[in-house]
């Protein structure tokens, strides 16, 4: 299965300090993922055509950007088992993954093409979450985090993300406490509990997600 090893977050370290982020030279350990702060982007440690024809600036492995890295096969390699072995600092929010990345697209029915062509898997589900008003939404899963491709007519882009933490009303607390504006839980569609970041603070959209109880 791909793994998105990379993902880049536009603002600098103090905009996420704001948000109880813990980064050092404009990088955050999430998880499994090295978020690089300045920019939206992404990068996985495989992938099995252009990447570049997704739209999204692509990170290489070194944390640099390659926006038009060539097709056939990226790997990160050794960079991902040294990855995996090293402990990522806790962040006081207390979020522990990325759960998932907002890809708008133009068109769904050509991104889930492009997508199983770069990825090298088929989604793991396509359907209408918000009923039949709302977007169609197409799910890959990329490791850790799900990529959620929706569709909704301009050009391709990352446009938000969602972080899991286990307990949802302490990390809206620690995020307020660092003085990032964040509004209060409340249901998510999918189950759970979701807090949502004011989208002036990066002008991106950002939340934090609590998991649906099990009991």
């Amino acid at each position: 299965m791909p793994t998105l090893t990379r993902l880049g977050l536009p603002g600098n370290e103090q905009a996420w300090a704001a948000l109880g982020f813990t980064g050092t030279h404009g990088e955050i350990r999430i998880g499994h993922v090295t978020c690089t702060l300045g920019e939206p982007g992404w990068g996985f440690d495989e992938t099995h055509s252009d990447p570049a024809q997704l739209g999204v600036p692509y990170l290489a492995s070194d944390t640099g950007r390659a926006p038009g890295n060539p097709g056939g096969m990226h790997a990160a390699g050794n960079n991902r088992a040294a990855t995996r072995a090293e402990q990522p600092s806790p962040h006081a929010n207390g979020v522990t993954i990325v759960d998932h990345v907002v890809y708008w697209v133009p068109d769904l029915d050509r991104a889930a093409t492009d997508l199983t062509a770069v990825l090298g898997i088929p989604p793991r589900r396509r359907f209408f979450p918000r009923g039949p008003d709302g977007p169609e939404m197409a799910f890959y899963r990329v490791g850790e985090p799900f990529i959620e491709a929706v569709s909704y007519g301009g050009p391709p882009a990352l446009l938000g993300v969602a972080f899991l933490t286990p307990d949802l009303d302490a990390a809206v607390a620690a995020i307020r406490a660092a003085g990032g504006p964040i509004g209060d839980p409340k249901p998510a569609v999918q189950g759970g509990r979701i807090a949502s970041v004011w989208r002036g603070h990066v002008n991106w959209g950002i939340a934090f997600m609590e998991p649906k109880s099990r009991n």
